[in-house]
């Protein structure tokens, strides 16, 4: 089994409806690794052989572990289909830019297609995204390729910008779709709410995410005080989370702004060594920063810190920011998201809803407009 790690650039590109699921194996599939489809984010492409009855045929597929990958082509026909893995989660479509609307590979429905559009002018050319809204870790998501009754087209269109964005829960869009009295289901999970998804589409950037619910740079949530074996620190070099199999490359997207937003799960419970938290993300952020070296980076503190674990990681931040510029570096930022006072109420388990995070894309594109730091 032939294994590729490999980032593809990714457009923005759209989808309209979503009409019906079927299951089975149709030889027309346009696998993952044709170059007419864009790929961007923290993906894997590995062969495998794919049953038409006794006939076998290698394909291609993609797979990865954290939200916000997006899947975009163009294509002239009346129809559009998505092949994935079954239960792969929650995808947010749109066709030719119009009405965005979330499908589901599930468990309960159990397909591996889904048709995205269908009726359309079979004469014009069409433009199909979709963006994963969940995190992967336990679905393992794949996606296997497109079938359409036209023809793809090569889109070489590419974004005025570029980020990356580092963080936790808050950057996943956990629990957005629910409300406070609610626990995790991928259903509440959606990314292209987020602060995130909002301000790449503000500036019209190509995106990557590494983001990780209830992680941290040296301790996760609820984690004993001297920190967690596998964090944020650990899994930065690798492509799927917990899979030391493919490494990622650091060189395979040049971010043009760096988004740093983690101290939040380090910090809770009220259980954590200071020191130690200080000098992990000092360690951390200089790797970040080493394999982002021509970057703007932002360090930011997320809304849901309030009181002392929100002043620790504001003043650890705020001396990494100072050393750095000492240093030489003019590039590093600092940046407070307002704490949520349920102002805007609240999603799942106390989370940011989905008009918190609205505030939230506010807040920081105001940020970077007084600073410049996107052209």
């Amino acid at each position: 089994m032939t294994k590729l790690s490999h980032l593809f650039s990714a457009a923005m590109i759209t989808s309209t409806a979503i009409l019906s699921t079927g299951c089975g194996f149709d030889h027309s599939l346009i696998d993952a690794s044709d170059e007419r489809i864009k790929i961007s984010g923290r993906v894997v492409y590995e062969t495998y052989g794919r049953h038409h009855g006794d006939f076998v045929r290698t394909e291609t597929m993609a797979k990865w572990s954290y939200p916000g990958v997006t899947i975009s082509t163009k294509f002239i026909g009346s129809k559009i289909t998505m092949f994935a893995k079954p239960n792969s989660g929650f995808f947010m479509v749109e066709v030719d830019g119009k009405d965005r609307k979330k499908i589901g590979f599930t468990e309960a429905n159990y397909d591996d297609r889904i048709v995205l559009a269908d009726s359309l002018d079979k004469n014009k050319i069409h433009s199909v995204k979709v963006v994963y809204c969940n995190e992967g870790h336990e679905l393992q998501p794949e996606f296997h390729g497109f079938k359409t009754d036209g023809e793809l087209i090569k889109d070489d269109t590419e974004k005025k910008n570029k980020f990356y964005f580092i963080g936790n829960s808050i950057t996943c869009g956990y629990g957005v779709d629910g409300d406070r009295s609610q626990t995790f289901n991928y259903e509440t999970e959606d990314f292209t709410k987020t602060f995130a998804y909002q301000v790449s589409e503000k500036y019209d950037a190509e995106y990557i995410v590494f983001a990780k619910s209830g992680y941290g740079i040296y301790r996760n949530y609820g984690d004993v005080k001297e920190g967690s074996t596998v964090n944020m620190s650990t899994l930065y070099d690798y492509t799927i989370f917990c899979d030391t199999t493919y490494k990622w490359d650091h060189n395979s997207f040049k971010a043009d702004v760096v988004f740093l937003n983690l101290g939040t799960n380090d910090t809770s419970e009220d259980n954590y060594d200071i020191q130690r938290f200080k000098s992990a993300a000092k360690n951390f952020v200089a790797k970040v920063k080493a394999t982002n070296p021509n970057s703007k980076l932002i360090l930011m503190t997320g809304p849901m810190m309030h009181d002392k674990a929100l002043s620790d990681v504001m003043t650890t931040l705020d001396e990494i920011a100072f050393q750095m510029a000492k240093d030489g570096d003019d590039k590093v930022y600092r940046f407070n998201f307002t704490p949520d006072d349920g102002k805007f109420g609240y999603g799942t388990d106390w989370h940011p809803s989905a008009e918190k995070q609205n505030d939230m894309t506010r807040e920081l594109m105001e940020f970077m407009e007084k600073h410049e730091i996107v052209k």
